[in-house]
């Protein structure tokens, strides 16, 4: 069963909400229901069967349970240090499931062992292996770590959360007071995915996307450029908004992913506005940690060059676990050119203050920047490269194929 795709998947949370409205009302809608509506809906969720060989199946729930457990153990493991806490080998063994997933199936085409959200548990089950490594966790429960992990609104595709605000937030107490304010707020959230999603992204599919399609030459990739783009906005943030509702009614405020991306002054800026709950995974986990121990072992003697190199890494992998096709590869290259560029401008700016100080160059700057990023976004569908079929399956549910766009902060110093 798809996430938020029809009216049976809220029916279904709405099985489960209207009796805790019962216990919410006296403040007894604690922990102990969300692990309930965690487990329930992860049964019901994983029931497609996979081929993990000719010949040979199991159900998806039975690859979630394993990835689980198995993730468990290295954290539990890492704790313990059997395996040690700054081994190189810790972060690879917690990737090698995802790798497992993503990557076989391209040797062996009749290989399939993972699950709808893989990559957004495996961002999940990566913060909490980095904050053991770091010696910030010292004690991760079982019950504690599954509930983080596979928190069903935001399973299949986000937002991203982190385990010590997590755990923080959904062991807390919930008055019968506050209950109700996450009712309301939930409510308001899932009216405005339905928005977003069912009426603004489904018309703008039907109406553009398939049309534009049609339209050959450059008119018409400049045409379907922008209406992906507005497209995958209003479905992504829709469901977004699902995942973030759903999750205030059972206790926990899941992290915002967009502030009004279309709004950004430049390269920088929209990226602090679009998907910020990946991208501060991204610029925590992987750009900083570059940065840092690039910088204190000296690797180059221009002080940018770590920066510039950290932008190439981070968005090189971004685009590497899209797929190993060449405009994912691309895509993740041509973002890493733009905060380059974007730099360099920053210290020529620095030097000239006084130039393109001008309110004119404001509107220019922002002009520019969202072009550039529509073009990657064209870059990113592939359009002229796959076939109609391959399209339509991207567009069916593009917020799963978000999981590795490019993050927010990236390069703030």
């Amino acid at each position: 069963m798809t996430p938020y795709a029809d009216l049976s998947y809220f029916i279904i949370i709405l099985c489960i909400v209207c009796p805790m409205m019962i216990a919410g009302s006296r403040g007894l809608a604690g922990w102990r229901w969300t692990a309930l509506a965690t487990v329930g809906m992860v049964v019901v969720q994983y029931t497609t069967p996979l081929q993990i060989v000719p010949g040979f199946f199991v159900w998806e729930l039975a690859a979630l349970v394993f990835f689980g457990v198995y993730l468990f153990a290295l954290t539990a493991l890492a704790l313990k240090k059997i395996i040690p806490r700054k081994s190189a080998l810790l972060i690879p063994l917690g990737l090698l499931p995802l790798v497992v997933a993503k990557y076989f199936p391209l040797g062996l085409p009749d290989f399939h062992f993972g699950f709808a959200g893989i990559s957004f548990v495996t961002f999940r089950a990566l913060d909490v292996l980095w904050m053991v490594s770091d010696g910030v966790l010292v004690e991760v429960g079982l019950l504690d770590f599954m509930v983080f992990l596979f928190f069903f609104p935001a399973i299949s595709s986000g937002p991203v959360d982190r385990f010590r605000r997590f755990q923080k937030e959904w062991r807390a107490p919930r008055s019968a007071e506050k209950f109700w304010d996450d009712i309301d707020a939930g409510v308001h959230l899932i009216f405005r995915g339905l928005l977003y999603k069912f009426v603004i992204a489904t018309l703008l599919e039907r109406q553009l996307v398939h049309h534009v399609q049609k339209t050959a030459g450059i008119i018409g990739a400049i045409e379907y450029a922008y209406a992906w783009s507005a497209y995958l906005f209003f479905d992504f943030a829709g469901y977004s908004a699902f995942a973030i509702g759903v999750g205030r009614w059972f206790g926990i405020n899941c992290p915002e992913n967009f502030n009004k991306p279309f709004a950004a002054r430049n390269i920088r800026d929209f990226w602090n506005r679009w998907h910020m709950s990946l991208s501060f995974w991204f610029r925590d986990h992987i750009y900083t940690r570059f940065l840092l121990t690039a910088v204190k072992g000296k690797w180059f003697k221009k002080r940018e060059t770590p920066a510039n190199l950290g932008y190439f890494v981070s968005f090189g992998l971004m685009g590497l676990w899209h797929g190993l096709t060449w405009y994912y590869i691309i895509y993740g290259i041509y973002h890493a050119l733009l905060f380059n560029i974007f730099d360099a401008f920053t210290r020529w700016k620095k030097r000239n203050p006084s130039r393109l100080a001008s309110p004119h160059w404001k509107w220019a700057a922002h002009f520019l920047t969202i072009n550039c990023v529509i073009f990657g976004f064209w870059l990113f569908s592939g359009h002229g490269v796959l076939s109609e079929a391959e399209a339509a399956k991207l567009r069916v549910h593009p917020a799963a194929h978000e999981d590795l766009l490019p993050g927010e902060k990236f390069g703030e110093k």
